[in-house]
């Protein structure tokens, strides 16, 4: 008998040890995307909105998840601030670029000089990168343009692009003299600090990525569970105002809570470090809301997909790969600047 007991002890904490190993070493290596998991499942429980009717859900989405969407703001500088300004980044050396610039320009360009869409959308890239409180330059070759559309438009180009290191930023003001211009950009956050999370985020992306397991899935197997991972894991804030870190993947990743623009990020970087091409599509909902969502590309053939709604809907899939008609139902978009989605939904 007391040999019996030996080996029963002896198996129970080895098995004990094996277990505790296991947790140890998934700990480590999910230490970063855990803190996110672990706040959402101690504090918040998923409502059950199964029991709304098709029309009282699509009110409460439009009333409750959209206005979120940040836009910076913008304005001009008067004389005296214009020959006052100079670089601040002067006084913080550190401001190196580890982002990629990818197709926004060649990256030994003068960047002192702007005579195009692209040298403007590189300019700006290299700035928001830096994190960059700064930019001058020089318009040539005739070429004009209107500062403050074109501070928001090419913002919202590269963001798409990359919504890691262009994002975050507040309000920019900006003056000219002839065709000299200064921008001061300033950001919702201290640049240390998004620095610190721009960094951190491509890690709690690659562990994100390890945890959703893309191997021997088919693409629509890895979106719907990208959508299931991000419904399991985030939550939207209970009340406003939204914290600066809700708008960011970061916020979604390593809190377990964001605002749509955080979801979107979040949805479009996991999927594109699989290798599934993932946009981000900005709009306003029919309340005039402004609003973040995605769109997906599955077998040739776009698609979009709210995983912030899906997350609040009856089901998780109401907003999964469905169409722009479906869409057209509760927000709108400006259509020249995304492409159009396929006319049926996906049907796996």
């Amino acid at each position: 008998m007391m040999k019996k007991i030996n080996h029963r002890l002896v198996s129970l904490v080895l098995l004990i040890v094996l277990l505790f190993s296991s947790v140890s070493c998934q700990s480590s290596s999910f230490d970063l995307l855990n803190d996110g998991a672990n706040k959402f499942g101690s504090g918040k429980e998923e409502d059950n909105y199964s029991l709304k009717n098709s029309g009282a859900l699509l009110e409460m989405l439009i009333d409750d998840f959209s206005g979120s969407y940040f836009i910076p703001s913008s304005s001009e500088m008067d004389d005296d601030d214009y020959d006052s300004f100079t670089n601040p980044d002067d006084e913080d050396p550190d401001t190196g670029n580890t982002g990629d610039t990818g197709d926004t320009g060649d990256s030994t360009a003068d960047l002192s000089e702007v005579g195009s869409w692209k040298d403007f959308k590189r300019v700006m890239y290299d700035a928001y990168s830096k994190a960059s409180g700064y930019v001058e330059f020089t318009l040539v070759d005739g070429y004009t343009l209107d500062l403050s559309d074109a501070l928001q438009e090419s913002f919202n180009e590269l963001q798409r692009y990359d919504p890691i290191y262009v994002g975050s930023v507040k309000q920019w003001t900006h003056g000219s003299r002839g065709s000299d211009y200064k921008i001061s950009i300033d950001y919702t956050m201290d640049v240390t600090e998004l620095r610190r999370i721009r960094d951190e985020t491509e890690e709690l992306v690659d562990q994100a990525v390890a945890k959703i397991d893309a191997d021997n899935k088919s693409d629509y197997e890895i979106v719907y569970a990208v959508n299931e991972y991000l419904c399991d894991t985030v939550y939207y804030p209970d009340s406003e105002p939204y914290a600066p870190i809700t708008h960011t993947a970061y916020g979604a990743l390593k809190n377990g809570e964001a605002v749509c623009e955080g979801y979107a990020c979040a949805a479009k970087l996991i999927l594109n470090k699989i290798g599934i091409e993932c946009d981000i599509q900005v709009g306003f909902c029919t309340n005039g809301g402004g609003h973040a969502w995605n769109l997906v590309e599955l077998e040739g053939q776009w698609y979009q997909m709210d995983v912030t709604w899906n997350d609040s809907s009856a089901k998780r899939t109401d907003y999964l790969l469905v169409t722009d008609d479906y869409m057209k139902k509760s927000r709108t978009w400006d259509e020249s600047d995304y492409p159009k989605c396929a006319p049926k939904a996906y049907t796996p």
